[in-house]
């Protein structure tokens, strides 16, 4: 690809927020459907009830509140936008028609100090983590000992892997903060490129943190292809 003089950025990393207008009415009957499921499938693991807990991953199709098929075109219609942004340049303008796949879908528990390491997701494009219940931000943050971070989502940039012993100047100082830390709103929707290192940080709260994530693939209706295929 030829390229004009000037400055130029190379791979930025593209992120969506969006919020549910639903969230008050859904989230708590989330919250009620969760806790049976849980209970159900720690008696099918034979696991006793402790402070983590993710669900197994089909959870798409076993939520059955009539609420729920409007929370997914929710998030099929934010992925749709989010990925519309992203790709402005690279599709060249296209209106594509896009075909979303939900590859997998669970909820998470935390409380008294749980968390998730550092990791990426495989095998789609995007990730999402969608809040559904949380200390209020006050009370979250007052926390004695993981303040401001307490359960908040935490996004790696591309360089952080490559900063463990580069020299910081102030020629260099876009690469500073090396993460960004989400805030955890219910009803907040975080959408995020797959490839991403991303943590969930400790929590303790009165409320236990409970979120859902998904890994989702977008295709165009007619496949993928954008600019032709070169002869050989």
């Amino acid at each position: 690809m030829a390229m004009g003089a000037g400055f130029h950025w190379l791979w930025p990393t593209p992120i969506g927020l969006h919020r549910y207008a639903e969230a008050a009415n859904l989230n708590p009957l989330l919250v009620g459907a969760f806790g049976e499921g849980r209970a159900a499938q720690e008696q099918q693991r034979g696991e006793e009830p402790g402070p983590f807990f993710a669900s197994d991953d089909d959870l798409l199709h076993r939520v059955k509140l009539p609420e729920w098929q409007d929370f997914v075109g929710f998030i099929v219609s934010s992925l749709g936008e989010t990925a519309k942004e992203a790709n402005r340049e690279a599709w060249g303008g296209q209106a594509l028609e896009l075909r979303v796949g939900i590859e997998g879908m669970w909820f998470q528990c935390s409380r008294e100090g749980a968390f998730h390491d550092v990791h990426t997701h495989g095998n789609c494009s995007w990730s999402g983590v969608y809040i559904v219940q949380i200390d209020e931000p006050e009370r979250r943050m007052s926390h004695p000992v993981y303040g401001a971070a307490n359960g908040v989502t935490r996004l790696y940039g591309p360089p952080f892997g490559t900063l463990g012993g580069a020299f910081v100047d102030v020629g260099n100082a876009y690469l500073q903060p090396p993460h960004l830390d989400i805030e955890p709103v219910p009803g907040q929707l975080l959408l995020f490129p797959s490839w991403l290192a991303h943590q969930a940080l400790p929590y303790g709260g009165e409320r236990e943190r409970i979120i859902i994530s998904f890994n989702a693939s977008l295709h165009g209706s007619q496949g993928d292809q954008m600019h032709g295929y070169s002869a050989h």
